[in-house]
């Protein structure tokens, strides 16, 4: 019997990747993967053929059907994430959305026959706070994937839905955004954190793209019909703010603070389109009592699903917990 293909659109992103990695350790029910990219002659896709055993990696592009129905012929499965951030959204005479590029991207997988079909998606962000926090990129996905269901044709549609990435830490670029942490002291010598308030109960979702959501997805594509038609929280850890900084103190011996920015609004993004819907996304988490995926956060699923990747790894079934803030930090910022 010949093994199950599975094609992931997006093989280099951070997620794409992530995914790939995991299902290429499967070693109890093997799957063959295809991955799409733009160029293949790219640095990150050459690195990932080191990295991917086996990956017949092709040359698609979202925005071109037939490359796309090319790239999932033959494919039993699909995992897609459509960027919000595409560059071609930031040219301001562009009419087409991330939701015509999602449709694209459902048609093509439509006509190759793909029959499961899990996408990085998101509730919708509007519906959920009665029209009081709406965010585009949210509500854009909610369409794609509400799309997906809508054509009936694949026999499990599965949202993957991922958290705050614990990576977002790691940009140094970013960091003065958000009080130059965790690179930069301040005058007293504390690394300063400054977020808006999360909302509810603070209980901020975070998630290692690099460690967990891969593990996450493959766990999906175990048991596709369980998860039908479901929303699954990629979630590694549930901490405050606060909590954030106490674990980052621990791991790495440093002081730190949390300081609040009063009003979400107030947030100083300059005017950069990705940190506009990290902006707004604040002001969506406070206007739903912290409820980012529309639900009560939980993490014992994406623990589940991550067990059940692991285990079909058979002799490489190792790290088959979620990571932690603190072993984040410790692997990141060792002490000095």
């Amino acid at each position: 019997m010949s093994h199950k293909l599975i094609t992931v659109f997006g093989a280099t992103d951070a997620q794409g990747s992530s995914v790939l990695r995991s299902l290429s350790q499967n070693t109890i029910t093997p799957f063959r993967l295809r991955g799409t990219t733009r160029n293949p002659s790219f640095d990150a896709s050459k690195a990932l053929l080191t990295q991917v055993s086996g990956l017949d990696l092709v040359q698609a592009d979202g925005w071109d059907k037939a490359s796309m129905v090319a790239a999932f012929r033959d494919a039993w499965g699909a995992f897609v994430n459509t960027n919000s951030d595409d560059p071609v959204f930031e040219n301001p005479e562009e009419t087409r959305t991330e939701v015509d590029l999602g449709r694209l991207i459902v048609d093509a997988a439509v006509e190759a026959g793909i029959e499961v079909f899990v996408y990085s998606g998101l509730n919708s962000a509007r519906e959920i706070t009665g029209g009081k926090g709406p965010n585009k990129a949210f509500d854009d996905k909610h369409a794609i994937g509400k799309y997906v269901k809508f054509t009936g044709a694949s026999k499990a549609v599965v949202l993957a839905s991922p958290g705050w990435y614990f990576e977002t830490f790691l940009n140094q670029e970013l960091a003065p955004v958000f009080g130059d942490f965790p690179y930069i002291p301040s005058e007293d010598g504390t690394y300063v954190l400054r977020y808006p308030r999360w909302g509810g109960k603070e209980d901020v979702l975070l998630i290692s793209i690099a460690e967990d959501y891969g593990d996450i997805v493959h766990g999906i594509f175990l048991e596709p019909e369980k998860w039908d038609g479901k929303l699954v929280q990629g979630v590694s850890d549930i901490k405050s703010f606060n909590e954030v900084i106490a674990a980052f103190e621990r791991a790495t011996g440093k002081t730190a603070r949390f300081d609040e920015v009063p009003k979400w609004q107030n947030l100083e993004v300059y005017g950069i389109r990705a940190l506009e819907t990290v902006k707004l996304m604040f002001g969506f988490c406070q206007e739903s009592g912290a409820r980012y995926f529309g639900e009560v956060t939980e993490a014992e699923t994406a623990s589940q699903l991550k067990r059940s990747a692991r285990e079909a790894c058979g002799r490489r079934y190792t790290n088959a917990h979620l990571s932690t803030t603190e072993n984040f930090f410790k692997r990141g910022f060792k002490a000095q």
